[in-house]
């Protein structure tokens, strides 16, 4: 029986929800914030990490492998910090720009650069979901 540490790493993001973690898509347990869990593996099983609607890809895990010592979970900082204060960084300009020059054709150009953002806001929410957060194989 091989012994492995699941563990979450503190961070800012996310810190207030626990992170679900799913062994062959089944939920075992919950990790908060910078708290680690140790696991008896008796067979190789597929490991995935969820939170609300995002998740990580899932991983396989081998018992056979001796080189893996750790699971690490964290936020993916691309996905979940900078794609949501960009989006509303560009929202707070189009607004700034229309409010000072409302007769100008500038409003077609911003209303094309909001829709430009929001692509990737909805392709997070549906087709990229399983990118919210990182999982990784730590080995020695």
């Amino acid at each position: 029986m091989k012994q492995l540490t699941i563990k979450r790493l503190k961070e800012w993001s996310n810190r207030r929800f626990a992170y679900k973690i799913l062994f062959d898509g089944q939920e075992q347990f919950e990790l908060a914030n910078g708290q680690e869990r140790l696991i008896a593996l008796e067979q190789p099983i597929i490991v995935q990490a969820k939170i609300m609607w995002g998740s990580s890809k899932k991983v396989k895990v081998d018992v056979s492998d001796n080189a893996i010592k750790e699971i690490r979970i964290k936020a993916n900082k691309d996905s979940s910090i900078r794609l949501p204060f960009t989006i509303l960084a560009i929202i707070i300009l189009c607004t700034v720009v229309n409010l000072l020059y409302p007769d100008h054709g500038i409003k077609d150009f911003m209303l094309g650069l909001l829709l430009g953002a929001m692509v990737p806001l909805i392709g997070l929410l549906t087709i990229w979901r399983d990118r919210f957060l990182d999982i990784e194989l730590v080995k020695d």
